[in-house]
């Protein structure tokens, strides 16, 4: 394998009817110096005979096939065998347009950054169409760690910090720090996480060129997280963040704390909303389940600091702030309603909601 200047890392399970764009996507980039690999996590359609045409027919790509463990296992499994000088991830159901990874790239390379972060794109089939949403933020160049760790609050409510496809990050510090993907729901998040403890230079860019599919046709519907458990995966997500800002000793400035905690809040909403709309758990347990998520203590104490949020949640939010489990399960099914009977509604004001548009 030629050693590239951008490792790609792309895990494979199940989607034999979109991974052929995605790969593609990658190996028609104008920036030619990358090693691809594509990691066959088990799965039970074509898809890893897919992978093994791909890497027939490009010296780039690399096929590793090994028994379903997840997301997690596989991207692992690629990262011990990459040796570009910048790693970046995609989904195999996803694509990016042919000159995202060179324009990135010349981020880095130009102004010597352990990290660049850009904009996105949310695509949704609804009513016979793809709708395009823009996620993006103005472009910023932090040049040292104490600039980033600053500004960095600006990043969390639209989720720029814990995706993994819409960076480029230097290996060397995933090497040096032995930086793994954590087995663990939001793996993608726990990493970036690690990786942010001690990097220097970050770039943002606003450019958006990474197609994240939310729905296609044939299934008109947003992703909805039925584990009835959610919220203790959200807990643990929100102490990945506690524990960044603590060791950057910013856990009282007051700017951070704040959008820490309206993100949380925002979360800590959508595990009620799920609840609620949870068909394998009585009516007794989503109450059970909804008071001890207003009672928890992280819940408590970031309603009591989360002061930017917007004027929908701040109304959200008011039955959280009484503690009253019934009006919360009124307002959840509500939300529920609209997403079910109005997609196009819901979808339009969550993109304007979470990212701005």
């Amino acid at each position: 394998m030629e050693k590239g200047k951008i490792s790609i890392i792309m895990p494979v399970y199940n989607v034999e009817e979109f991974l052929s764009k995605a790969i593609e996507s990658v190996l028609n980039q104008t920036f030619k110096d990358i090693e691809l690999f594509v990691i066959d996590d088990g799965s039970k359609d074509n898809s890893g005979k897919i992978c093994d045409e791909y890497a027939k027919k490009d010296k780039r790509v690399t096929a590793i096939h090994k028994e379903n463990g997840g997301a997690p296992t596989a991207r692992n499994a690629a990262l011990k065998k990459a040796k570009g000088e910048y790693l970046y991830f995609i989904d195999s159901d996803d694509w990016i347009e042919k000159d995202y990874l060179e324009k990135m790239y010349e981020l880095a390379k130009n102004n010597n950054a352990d990290l660049v972060v850009t904009g996105f794109l949310m695509e949704y089939y609804q009513n016979g169409k793809t709708i395009t949403y823009s996620t993006s933020c103005e472009d910023a160049i932090y040049t040292n760690k104490n600039d980033f760790r600053k500004n960095a609050y600006k990043y969390f409510n639209n989720s720029f910090l814990s995706l993994p496809w819409n960076k480029l990050f230097k290996r060397e510090i995933v090497v040096k720090n032995n930086i793994i993907f954590p087995d663990t729901k939001w793996d993608d998040h726990h990493f970036n996480m690690f990786f942010l403890m001690d990097i220097g230079k970050v770039v943002v860019s606003s450019m958006a060129k990474y197609h994240w599919y939310r729905s296609r046709k044939g299934a008109e519907t947003m992703i909805n997280y039925s584990d009835p458990n959610m919220f203790e995966k959200r807990i643990e997500h929100y102490e990945h963040v506690l524990k960044l800002y603590k060791h950057w000793n910013m856990l009282d400035d007051e700017k951070s704390r704040d959008a820490i905690d309206s993100y949380f809040i925002g979360r800590v909403f959508q595990c009620i909303q799920e609840l609620a709309d949870n068909k394998n758990l009585t009516k007794k347990e989503v109450r059970e389940k909804t008071k001890y998520i207003l009672n928890h203590k992280y819940t408590k104490e970031a309603l009591k600091n989360a002061k930017s949020l917007s004027v929908k949640f701040k109304i959200l939010v008011i039955p959280m702030k009484l503690n009253n489990i019934t009006l919360c399960i009124w307002f959840s099914n509500v939300i529920n309603f609209v997403r079910k009977h109005f997609k196009g509604l819901f979808i339009k004001l969550k993109e304007k909601e979470v990212h701005g548009k």
